[in-house]
């Protein structure tokens, strides 16, 4: 109980509790000043990120139900330094294959609709005689795992209809990215104890898209599933770095620094790709 109340009129509005004892008052304690109250920032859910929409499969005509990205409401953050795409709150690549689950026919979702009569063809006699249809997944967003599976599908159809190596490459690529999201989500010890097949996966899809894009390069014209040819060699540099091919790395960035057209922003990061490649190889060489 404040005994002193009622000299506020007075001016002294900071009284605290009568302390005869301690020959005076206790102040009262301050109130913190009050400042704008400020909104958590809204959590951004991946359910929130994506539609269910319907297409015509153009092997069986079955109507299917797919899940899309609302790509409007997307906030783009940094891309890897091989320009896997990362945005808030969703991995958009676990959607990027559209699947037929009741022939099994699948591919990227710009490629799912335009089949000319041979492939479909293939297609039915490779792909549709030999899947055993089921249920379109019952979920609210893909997982990592359903993901990957949706993409094994596309690739195993892009081989039998004899696709062009880029689409079979950019198939991998994705793949390869999509694993290592996954892993980047787990801790160190369970990745090195338990997710060996995950790890291999990774690699190895990696190194197919490397081997693919490689030769893609000479045998095939831009664009390359969307990607003019710049985009490829610059992600083709990062990937020879992972492999540790630093003279191949050395020749592509090489190139993309003197060619024409090529935004500074990547010629930027070619500047920086140097730099760490030319340490490596001095490295190297100061091995042998």
């Amino acid at each position: 109980m404040n005994l002193l109340a009622g000299l506020e009129k007075f001016g002294f509005d900071s009284l605290g509790d009568v302390d005869i004892l301690n020959d005076g008052v206790q102040e009262k304690p301050k109130k913190a000043a009050k400042g704008p109250k400020v909104k958590p920032k809204p959590v951004v859910r991946e359910q929130d990120l994506i539609i269910d929409k319907k297409i015509e499969c153009p092997i069986c005509n079955h109507v299917i139900t797919y899940k899309s990205v609302l790509t409007t409401r997307l906030k783009r953050l940094e891309p890897d330094d091989d320009l896997r795409p990362n945005f808030e709150g969703i991995d958009d690549t676990k959607y990027g294959v559209t699947v037929c689950y009741h022939c099994g026919y699948a591919a990227l979702n710009q490629f799912f609709e335009g089949v000319s009569p041979g492939r479909r063809k293939m297609i039915r006699a490779e792909i549709c005689e030999k899947f055993k249809s089921i249920p379109e997944p019952d979920v609210d967003i893909y997982t990592y795992d359903i993901a990957v599976n949706r993409y094994k599908l596309a690739l195993l159809t892009a081989l039998a209809k004899k696709a062009k190596l880029s689409e079979k490459s950019y198939i991998c690529l994705k793949m390869a990215w999509l694993r290592r999201a996954q892993l980047e989500l787990l801790p160190d010890e369970i990745v090195e104890k338990e997710k060996k097949e995950e790890v291999e996966e990774r690699e190895g899809f990696y190194r197919q898209a490397y081997d693919g894009f490689t030769k893609v390069l000479s045998e095939e014209m831009p664009p390359y599933c969307g990607m003019d040819a710049n985009t490829v060699e610059f992600i083709l540099a990062n990937m020879a770095m992972h492999f540790g091919e630093y003279d191949k790395a050395a020749k592509l960035v090489a190139n993309l620094l003197t060619t024409t057209g090529v935004s500074k922003r990547m010629k930027d990061k070619c500047l920086d790709m140097k730099a760490v490649i030319l340490e490596k190889l001095k490295e190297n060489r100061g091995k042998k």
